[in-house]
Order: C-alpha cells, then structure tokens, then sequence
C-alpha cells in the first residue's frame, strides 16, 4: 500500500512534525501574550508545564563561564541528551525548523539546478570541524566571556527569537536576515553547508547518541540491496550527501535520522530499515 503512494509514510510525518514545530515556534508569543504560559520560551529553553528542556550547549556555557551547574536548566539538558541517546539526532531531521528550511531550500536548489554544486574534497571532516567551532567557542566563554557566546549560532533559537522581537516588540531582529543569507548560500552552491560543517549546537546531541551503541540508527543490510550504482537512490536522497550504505565513524555522527533514505529504498529491496541494533 505504501509502496506506491508518492509520498512515503516517514517523509510525510517528518514533514508534519516538522512543520508543526516551525509553525508553533511562530504563535507561541501570541498565545503567550493572551495569557497561555504551559509552554513558553525558544529553543534555550522551552518550559512545557513543570518541565523544562534546555539546549545541552548552551547549559554547557553557562556552567564553564560561571562555574555554577543550576539544578533546573541541569536537569532540562539532560532530558534532550536523554533522548538523543536513544534516539539520534532526531532534533535535526524531525524538530529544528532551520533544519526544515534548509531541507526545502537544498530541494528547490536540486529543482533548479541552481549555480553550481561546490565539490568539498575534505567533505567527511563535518563532524570535525563543528568539534573545532564547538571547543574554540566552550574555551572563549571559559577564558573571556560570561555569557553563552555560541547562542547567537543557534538557528533554530535564532529563528524562534525574530518571531518573539516581531511580535512581542513590533522589531525585525536582525537575525532573520542571518538566517535569510545563510539559506540563499545553501541554494547557490546547493549544499546544506550549515548542518553539516557549521552548527556547533549538534555537537553533544551527536555524541550522546554515538555513545550508545543500541541508539536508534539507519541500519544497511548488504544481503538485500539490488542497487549496485556508484550513487544509488538512498544516496541522491540523502541532502546531507551521506552513503547511507556505510554509515560509520564520523557519517554515523552527521545522520540525522531523516529516513529519507529508507523511503529511497523501499523499491529496491528494502536494505535499509530504522532499527536500535545493527543487523546480522
């Protein structure tokens, strides 16, 4: 039933899930003004009832910079490194709403054929060079700063506050501008440069799940894969230009758990699956 329907059911709910963060984060300070607070804050800090989920990185800032550990944000952190540790980096393929704008730019790039696809040579040193952004920032706020300077890289919180500032103070933040420049360099050299070699805010989601090795992960099965294509379909689908078929070492850290992907590959052979143990 599936097979034949153009829209597979993993890409249809990450879609909706998707959207329905992006388009939430843009009501929030509306309903929040009328006076609804269960859920208020950004992707910092967003406070559901009791509860608080707090952006691992920035909790890590606070504490190197002012050499506190405040219980709550604390706890929040370790509810999203939780489940990243089950789960992957689902935040990045299934919440961040950055990460939905640069999908639908880097597909209407595709569409267009827009400029010219740039041919990064040390394109498996993403992980790396996120790491280096990552420590180089974590040592600035412990040597010179007090506030969380890596803030200002997050996009998704980024895209949350111009909606905030828009609404709540009747001002364009000038992020949106970052955010419209970055998503324009993305389609020029059709590439999603900013997922897979900038956002340090990745990192620790990243390396929680790497750390557990029952994690929820695509997993390849050599035995049922009918594609022998240098570039087969599992990989044109991947828009972070990932081999889906060797998912290991530092790609396994840059899968974001999209599933596009197995979608892919349900028409030749059904090689790849989600799964939290790796097959054989």
């Amino acid at each position: 039933m599936t097979e034949n329907r153009k829209t597979s059911p993993i890409h249809f709910w990450r879609r909706f899930v998707q959207t329905t963060a992006a388009v939430f984060f843009v009501l929030l300070p509306l309903i929040n003004a009328r006076g609804f607070q269960f859920v208020w804050g950004n992707f910092l800090n967003i406070h559901i009832g009791s509860l608080t989920f707090s952006d691992p990185l920035a909790v890590l800032q606070v504490v190197v910079g002012n050499r506190i550990i405040p219980p709550k944000i604390f706890v929040g952190a370790g509810l999203v490194l939780a489940i990243a540790f089950f789960l992957g980096t689902v935040f990045c393929s299934w919440i961040c709403p950055f990460g939905l704008l640069s999908e639908l730019t880097h597909a209407l790039a595709r569409k267009f054929k827009a400029g010219k696809k740039i041919e990064i040579k040390f394109s498996k040193s993403g992980p790396a060079a996120k790491l280096i952004l990552f420590c180089c920032g974590v040592a600035a706020v412990f040597l010179f700063f007090k506030s969380p300077i890596l803030n200002q890289a997050s996009l998704p919180f980024q895209y949350a506050t111009v909606f905030q500032y828009l609404f709540m103070q009747n001002h364009l933040f000038g992020a949106a501008w970052i955010l419209i420049a970055i998503l324009f360099v993305e389609f020029i050299f059709r590439r999603r440069l900013w997922c897979r070699w900038v956002c340090p805010q990745s990192v620790l989601i990243a390396l929680a799940g790497r750390c557990n090795p029952w994690a929820l992960k695509v997993r390849f099965n050599s035995k049922k894969c009918f594609s022998a294509k240098a570039s087969p379909p599992c990989q044109n689908a991947c828009s972070l230009d990932l081999d889906p078929r060797r998912l290991n070492g530092t790609n396994r850290l840059l899968c974001t758990n999209c599933g596009d992907c197995i979608d892919a590959c349900r028409k030749t052979g059904r090689a790849l699956d989600f799964g939290f143990k790796l097959p054989g």
